[in-house]
């Protein structure tokens, strides 16, 4: 028996190059991937939590010193041309000449921004916008001088051009401070 098929060589067989791929398109795919994630990290996770967990105490007295002051403060956003007008009232016997202002982005640290704001003639605070802004914020204005004081915020830039800012201890911390241990 004799055959008259000639035999093909290896690479022009269709099964050897579909059982080639399926790996190495594992190995591409994987390599894509490791590439998005070291390009992508995730900044949420604080590089030295202990300080920032010792730091916790001086923000809540912050927050504290803003509620014992009744402390509010009104921002508009002139989305036009990107100014911050920021009324404050409450019990300050002496208003502050500089404000801090903090932008911070819920999912990424590098969108994270912050201004100074300064006084006015009429005692309003004015700021400038670089860029745009839209989308979720957590907001945070401060002052450090005469007294160290922190009013934040959870805005939505596209739902609201006008924005307050209230004295508002968060419940826990509230909670904690009227409890006589029971009696």
């Amino acid at each position: 028996m004799t055959s008259t098929e000639t035999v093909r060589p290896w690479y022009t067989h269709f099964w050897l190059w579909f059982i080639i791929l399926l790996p190495a398109s594992v190995v591409v795919a994987g390599i894509i991937t490791v590439i998005i994630a070291f390009e992508n990290a995730d900044s949420l996770v604080a590089d030295n939590y202990y300080k920032e967990g010792l730091a916790i105490n001086q923000l809540i007295a912050r927050d504290k010193a803003a509620t014992q002051l009744l402390l509010n403060a009104d921002l508009d956003i002139d989305e036009l041309i990107g100014e911050l007008h920021v009324s404050l009232t409450g019990n300050l016997s002496v208003q502050p000449e500089v404000l801090h202002m903090a932008w911070i982005h819920p999912t990424s640290k590098q969108r994270d921004f912050s201004l100074k704001l300064r006084k006015t003639i009429s005692g309003q605070y004015l700021g400038q916008l670089e860029d745009q802004i839209s989308g979720r914020w957590y907001l945070e204005i401060s002052a450090l001088e005469p007294t160290p004081w922190r009013l934040k915020t959870e805005v939505d830039v596209d739902k609201q051009s006008r924005i307050i800012l209230t004295h508002s201890l968060p419940r826990e911390l509230s909670d904690s401070d009227n409890s006589d241990g029971g009696t």
